[in-house]
């Protein structure tokens, strides 16, 4: 699904038709902070919603929810109506002005090239294309319906990007990436900007990029939730079944392979908590700690969980979850296996200072869960003792494979099969 994690949403359809609950939902994501460009607000609030969630009661479209409006043969979803918040996010990082050309990879319903149609304007051009031939035709139509008929839908493999209308001010992309396709930085001319949720060890981050001294670097970015792409650039990280089904699935940051009856015993076992001392102000905060620790830890893998069945709501309190996993998970000695995520604990107020919220407490599965859990609270005290670096001072510079790149104080590499992406924290 297509969200940003710690945002909320609530049932706004009891409080009236579609034109008061889309003027409740773009009143709340102004007043969130999620929505400050007043282009993009009057995007959102020309742009009927309802009219590309056909299925749904009309005033129920305007809820800040992302919606699977496909999924697959084993119920997993392939394509959502993103959550509007994520959008805003997302069209704010593009930049997009009037008389622009904007290429969308990842067409859903439609939704989003009419937001971007409304802000380019009668003298720009929205490309948007879909790898799914069925979603492409009912986006046409529901355009056509909106009375976006400039838009132009193509149905295609968006890894090759559209070079028939080439060159593009603005590249967005909606579907989680684990790598920057050539032809989409190819594809972009002069000045020009990519918007992109990339897959960063398993965590998505929303991030826009722009070409310098030889390198991509990126201005901004938010963690993010999206389905992944499909396709020539569909990444490793295939989701395999965790237990009965149809329940639990698991995936990791690279692919590689997973005990799964292991997993699934030891997540179904005795959980042991460690708190970390270290207290936070809500879930957006807990996330940020995760990513860092994910990517400082390249010796653990990452384990990213989701869906349902009978171990949902007892030990696994937070799904999609987040864990990682320290040796014993391919098969191997699983004597050793041990798996630990953060996750937030109450606690009183006085016990910690200066953020009220709650505290962040790690959980560890497996026989090896406790002393990996005593690692991860170490890890929260070094990253709340750092100035609990975040997202926002992350910077992510994309090279090409064959070029060197720029050494800076502890930066992450992480390699691709078309680039190399470096990760650093602005100091605090």
């Amino acid at each position: 699904m297509a969200g940003a994690p710690g945002a909320t949403s609530r049932n706004m359809g009891w409080w009236g038709g579609p034109d008061v609950a889309r003027a409740r939902l773009v009143d709340d994501l102004r007043d969130s902070g999620r929505l400050t460009d007043p282009a993009i607000e009057a995007a959102f609030r020309a742009v009927p919603r309802h009219v590309f969630l056909p299925t749904m009661r009309a005033a129920d479209a305007y809820q800040d929810e992302a919606f699977v409006i496909k999924t697959g043969p084993d119920g997993l979803p392939l394509s959502s109506s993103s959550q509007p918040a994520i959008m805003a996010i997302m069209l704010e990082q593009l930049g997009i002005t009037p008389g622009q050309r904007v290429l969308e990879i990842g067409t859903g319903t439609g939704y989003n090239a009419a937001l971007m149609a409304h802000l380019v304007g009668a003298p720009g051009t929205v490309v948007t294309m879909d790898i799914d031939e069925d979603l492409v035709a009912k986006a046409r139509a529901k355009l056509d319906a909106a009375g976006y008929h400039d838009v132009i839908v193509v149905c295609g493999d968006g890894g090759f990007g559209e070079p028939g209308y080439a060159p593009y001010d603005r590249i967005i992309v909606t579907a989680g990436a684990w790598d920057l396709a050539p032809e989409w930085l190819e594809q972009l001319g002069p000045g020009g900007r990519i918007v992109l949720p990339l897959s960063v060890r398993g965590i998505q981050l929303s991030l826009a990029l722009e070409r310098e001294d030889g390198h991509w670097r990126s201005r901004s970015a938010f963690r993010c939730g999206f389905i992944r792409m499909a396709g020539a650039l569909a990444g490793p990280e295939a989701f395999l079944p965790l237990g009965p089904q149809p329940g639990l699935h698991v995936h990791t940051d690279d692919g590689r392979p997973v005990d799964a009856g292991a997993l699934y015993a030891a997540l179904g076992g005795p959980a042991t908590d460690v708190p970390s001392g270290v207290a936070v102000a809500g879930l957006g905060e807990l996330g940020e700690a995760d990513l860092w620790i994910t990517v400082t830890q390249p010796d653990l893998v990452r384990l990213t969980i989701t869906g349902g069945g009978p171990l949902r709501g007892t030990v696994l309190p937070l799904v999609p979850l987040g864990a990682m996993a320290a040796t014993g998970l391919d098969g191997g000695p699983a004597g050793s296996l041990g798996v630990a995520a953060l996750l937030p604990a109450q606690v009183q107020a006085q016990r910690v200072s200066g953020y009220g919220g709650f505290e962040v407490a790690v959980r560890g599965f497996g026989s090896g869960g406790l002393g990996l859990a005593g690692r991860l609270a170490g890890q929260v005290l070094a990253w709340d003792g750092l100035g609990r670096p975040g997202s926002s001072r992350l910077t992510l510079r994309a090279y090409p494979l064959d070029a060197p790149v720029d050494e800076r104080p502890g930066q992450v590499i992480l390699d691709r099969q078309h680039t190399r992406l470096a990760l650093s924290w602005a100091a605090a």
